[in-house]
């Protein structure tokens, strides 16, 4: 009997070397027609029956791929994950939301279609148009940019880590505070780029030009920068402590506050450069050329105060402006409904307790506004920078949201009913009392928020990034958390009764004593978490990753798992063999591999 179990564990590893190889060389897609997610196929289908000269069947072909035209459809929040829609018409379309990970969007035209936090991880976009599209909070983690069209894009706070970028230029895209950390740009062209608070931080950009890019508060931290081109350019408090800035060009810049700390500025060229108020510890000047170089150390002038303001009078219900300057002003106990405000700047104004409901505030600046109290219900703050904002007790149900730019703004028991916060950016957020039924957090990232006594139970935190966030206790049922990220979270005592974690990355977690009765764990990472004492009554587990999980005294009464569950050897082997043939299957830690082995095409 020994014998024949030693074969069965021989042959079985042939078999597993064997669909190891194939897999890896394998790179089809699904076609629509493995579509089982029901608000895809209703969305899919509505979005068919609009366009008279096709119809929904023919899109559940494969032959048909080919010819998708899904242009100016509502598609926000479908699933579509390693499906291919090569050369597909993607024009105008509203994908925010959407999980595309791994998706083959190869020549697709996703030219002005809104892509607010939508998940690219994977995906293949290799000569893609994506002019003038919206990709504010997207995950490109290790997703292939190849030959990219990207003029005019907005890429606020996208996640660009290990993505592919041959060939793919910036010109003219809004890339502020999104996250370049350790990303390959040697050579880049930024042309009027805007990477004003972008995180550059240990990245590799040799003879990259910058010199018309927007740089405000930029991260460079310890990047190699040798040979780049700043010249004449606004570097104000940018941050270049540690990098490597050997026979860079900073003549004529302006580096004023500027962390130069312990750089290497061997050959540099800073004639005519302004250091004043910079920081210059443990840097060496000796190499450098230093001509008219200006280090005074004078007080700062806030050019604000010298800035001529707009006519107050000018707010009022209905308004229609554009371009006036009402920062550092008393806008409030004030009825500015209806109104259009298309890039005004309120900064640091007290604008509590207006009334501007179904206001417009395209492009506008709202940065450490005094909003407490404010109605806002049905408002477009799209993009709208609002950090520092004061917004407790605001009532922002049904306002546009996404892609908003929210850090460290306080939001004590305001009203987030229906509102749309797809893509947005919450960081460092009071989230306390708030009350969010129907609200839409798809790919929103929230990062060290606080959620005291705010009723999560049934909340849509699909593809929400939360890594190291604290659920501890709370009472998280029916939430739906398809797709997130939430490495190195606790859930501990948390009860997560009827949650959707299918595809979640809950790597590294705490979920000693959580309550999952009923919760969906399909493809679902646990890799290194403790269960310890854990609750799975009547949970449904398939193809999920337990790899070196702590899963003491676990209840699984009525369980549905599969092998990828057991712990035994043979189960090991077969689980093994199943999530190398599925390329939706955990674990989702990713490395520099795909980057690195990746083989131009153009």
């Amino acid at each position: 009997m020994r014998k024949i179990n030693n074969l069965s564990f021989i042959i079985l590893g042939i078999i597993l070397v064997i669909f190891t190889i194939w897999s890896t060389t394998d790179t089809s897609f699904s076609s629509l027609k493995g579509i089982e997610h029901q608000e895809t196929l209703k969305k899919i289908n509505d979005c068919e029956n609009s366009k008279t000269d096709n119809s929904f069947e023919t899109y559940m072909t494969i032959s048909s791929q080919f010819d998708i035209d899904w242009s100016e459809c509502d598609l926000t929040g479908i699933i579509l994950r390693h499906v291919s829609l090569k050369n597909a018409n993607l024009n105008n379309v509203d994908l925010s939301g959407a999980d595309l990970t791994g998706a083959n969007l190869s020549g697709a035209d996703l030219s002005n279609a809104k892509l607010f936090g939508v998940d690219l991880r994977q995906a293949d976009l290799y000569q893609a148009n994506l002019e003038n599209a919206s990709l504010d909070g997207a995950d490109l983690r290790d997703t292939i940019m190849e030959d990219v069209n990207l003029n005019n894009a907005s890429l606020k706070h996208a996640y660009i880590y290990k993505t592919i970028l041959a060939n793919t230029e910036f010109t003219n895209v809004d890339a502020s505070y999104a996250n370049f950390c350790g990303q390959d740009l040697t050579k880049k062209i930024f042309h009027n780029t805007n990477l004003s608070g972008a995180n550059l931080a240990h990245t590799k950009m040799q003879y990259t030009y910058l010199g018309t890019a927007i740089l405000y508060e930029t991260n460079f931290e310890e990047s190699n920068l040798i040979g780049s081109d700043f010249s004449g350019n606004s570097l104000k408090k940018v941050n270049f402590e540690g990098s490597n800035l050997y026979s860079v060009n900073l003549k004529n810049s302006n580096l004023t506050e500027a962390n130069l700390q312990n750089v290497d500025l061997t050959n540099a060229n800073l004639e005519n450069a302004n250091l004043t108020d910079a920081k210059i510890f443990g840097t060496d000047f000796t190499t450098a050329k230093i001509n008219g170089v200006n280090m005074d150390k004078v007080k700062k002038t806030k050019i604000s105060e010298f800035e001529e303001k707009s006519d107050l009078k000018m707010l009022k219900k209905y308004s229609n402006l554009k371009e006036e300057n009402f920062s550092n002003s008393n806008i409030n106990n004030m009825d500015i409904s209806e109104s259009i405000f298309y890039k005004i700047d309120f900064s640091n104004s007290d604008m509590s307790n207006n009334k501007m409901a179904h206001v417009d505030f395209e492009g506008s600046d709202l940065s450490y506004v005094n909003l407490t109290n404010v109605e806002l219900l049905g408002s477009n703050l799209s993009g709208v920078n609002l950090v520092g904002a004061n917004l407790s007790g605001a009532n922002l149900s049904g306002a546009n949201l996404s892609g908003a730019n929210l850090k460290d703004v306080i939001l004590d028991e305001s009203k987030l009913y229906g509102a749309d916060l797809t893509g947005a950016f919450l960081e460092n957020v009071s989230f306390k009392e708030v009350g969010i039924k129907g609200a839409n957090f798809s790919g929103a990232h929230m990062i060290g928020v606080i959620l005291e006594n705010t009723d999560l139970r049934n909340a849509d935190f699909s593809g929400i990034h939360m890594p190291g966030q604290n659920f501890r206790g709370l009472d998280l049922t029916g939430i739906n958390l398809q797709n997130a990220f939430l490495k190195s979270s606790n859930f501990e005592n948390a009860n997560l009764t009827n949650a959707n974690l299918n595809s979640a990355y809950l790597n590294s977690g705490n979920f000693r004593n959580v309550n999952l009765t009923n919760a969906s764990l399909m493809n679902t990472d646990f890799g290194g978490s403790d269960l310890t004492n854990a609750n799975l009554k009547n949970t449904k587990i398939h193809n999920s990753y337990f790899k070196n999980a702590k899963m003491d005294k676990i209840i699984i009464n009525e369980t549905y798992s599969d092998s990828c569950f057991e712990q035994d050897l043979l189960n090991k082997v077969i689980c093994k063999i199943k999530l190398e043939l599925n390329p939706d299957s955990p674990p989702y830690e990713t490395n520099y591999e795909l980057r690195d082995n990746y083989s131009l095409r153009n």
